[in-house]
């Protein structure tokens, strides 16, 4: 009886010393994100300027993320605030109600499409369509998840972003903000071009199997089309405008977010890289003058906020780098396998040939665009080598190996990262991973193009 009594005495002991550490920690956290707060606010008091005039990265990403909101993704609150102080990640918000919205959606519809494709046979081909959802809702939980470090994320950035907006820095020649506006907007257009050419190549396919293959030509039409387009849609709701407007619209979701997840590492990743170049161009200024110990600390000090920042990205984006990878390998080798087993109308051929060249043109982009993150990052060693050895400090030499001894970019949980060594090698993958479906299809397809009507 003592001995249990004793126990319990001890346990409690042991609860009390725990509740004061985790208060503790609460507290040192809330002081971090105060003085960071603090920091920004006297950076643009000191520079005469307001925060929401300066070229932040939160300032051009903020369009995306309310466009976003539309979709389910990214489920922020307070997104239109111009304070990023303000946008936070809350269980109980209208953004999280959205997201549960499209996942319950989106999870019905991912159900239906396998049941109907288990039903009626699994190929190559035709399982294009269920990985496309499953990879869709994926995606919905790896935003929601990186929604929830948002906070930790855009703080130290949005600091970062202004200490590099004054003096020594040297602004850039274009703005972020319109960077991003453009790459949105042509990557964007194009993406709306690809999903009307697919409805388009889908309906003429349609049409001219009714009309070689039926003697009813009354479901030429383009809402017979529909019927048969969303057939997971109509097995739980009648055939009416809503069920089509709603087939229309999650379909539409599916789409944008499998966009957007590419687009997105690439807004991310343009920005990241500036802020690098920036970094580079002032240490770039002081080749072949002599600097003393105290400035090349002070420029060691911040390069190394540079590459907690990027490690942070890094660390809060991984998952969404790996399932963009990864789904843009599967989806390219299938466009390019319907393109080699032979279409059947012209209006096909565009479609395919587009949207294969579209995506081989963003998954070059997303390769490309983080790749710059790496280059930039090296570029301050141009100046480093030429100093001369009477000037060789320890200053200069713990600067070098700072450089040197860590690799900063984008990974996918760091199985690889966004290079463009990395672009040519998943480029033989593709062609690996081809040769390996055109073998699977050729099993179906053994004598040329099969029967219109089969």
């Amino acid at each position: 009886m003592r001995h249990s009594s004793w126990i319990s005495c001890c346990s409690d002991l042991r609860n009390m010393s725990k509740a004061p550490d985790s208060i503790l920690r609460r507290l040192k956290v809330r002081r971090q994100k105060q003085r960071t707060i603090l920091a920004m606010r006297w950076r643009c008091a000191k520079g005469g300027k307001e925060f929401k005039e300066l070229d932040t990265f939160y300032r051009a990403i903020r369009p995306y993320l309310c466009v976003a909101q539309l979709f389910g993704i990214m489920p922020l609150s307070n997104v239109l605030s111009r304070d990023p102080q303000d946008v936070k990640f809350r269980l109980r918000s209208v953004g999280m109600c959205f997201t549960g919205l499209f996942l319950l959606l989106g999870g019905i519809k991912t159900v239906m499409q396998a049941n109907i494709l288990f039903r009626t046979g699994l190929n190559a081909k035709n399982m294009m369509n269920l990985v496309f959802l499953i990879v869709g809702i994926v995606n919905w939980l790896n935003f929601t998840g990186f929604a929830r470090s948002w906070s930790k994320l855009i703080l130290p950035w949005s600091s970062l972003d202004i200490l590099m907006q004054f003096a020594p820095y040297a602004p850039s020649k274009h703005s972020l903000r319109s960077k991003l506006r453009l790459i949105g907007c042509v990557v964007g257009s194009l993406a709306v071009v690809d999903h009307l050419l697919y409805y388009a190549s889908g309906y003429y396919s349609y049409h001219m199997h009714i009309f070689h293959c039926h003697t009813n030509h009354s479901r030429l039409s383009f809402g017979s089309y529909l019927e048969k387009e969303f057939s997971e849609t109509f097995e739980l709701l009648p055939y009416n405008m809503f069920s089509v407007c709603y087939g229309f619209w999650l379909n539409a979701a599916f789409t944008f977010l499998w966009n957007f997840m590419d687009i997105f590492i690439v807004l991310t990743s343009i920005s990241l890289a500036q802020r690098f170049r920036q970094f580079a161009d002032r240490v770039l200024a002081l080749q072949g003058r002599q600097v003393p110990d105290t400035l090349w600390y002070d420029i060691r000090r911040d390069h190394i906020r540079l590459c907690e920042l990027a490690s942070l990205v890094d660390e809060s984006m991984s998952n969404i780098v790996l399932m963009s990878c990864a789904n843009n390998v599967y989806v390219i080798c299938n466009q390019a396998l319907a393109i080699f087993t032979k279409l059947r109308h012209p209006i096909n051929y565009v479609y395919f040939w587009y949207s294969l060249l579209f995506l081989l043109a963003r998954t070059s982009l997303v390769f490309m665009s983080a790749s710059k993150i790496h280059d930039a990052s090296l570029l301050p060693l141009r100046t480093l080598y030429l100093v001369p050895s009477t000037h060789w400090t320890e200053e200069v030499q713990r600067f070098v190996s700072q450089l040197t001894s860590e690799f900063v970019g984008l990974s996918g949980y760091r199985l690889f990262y966004l290079t463009r060594k990395s672009l040519f090698g998943m480029m033989a993958t593709l062609v690996t991973y081809e040769l390996m479906l055109l073998q699977m299809d050729a099993k179906s397809h053994k004598a040329g193009l099969p029967d219109l009507c089969a």
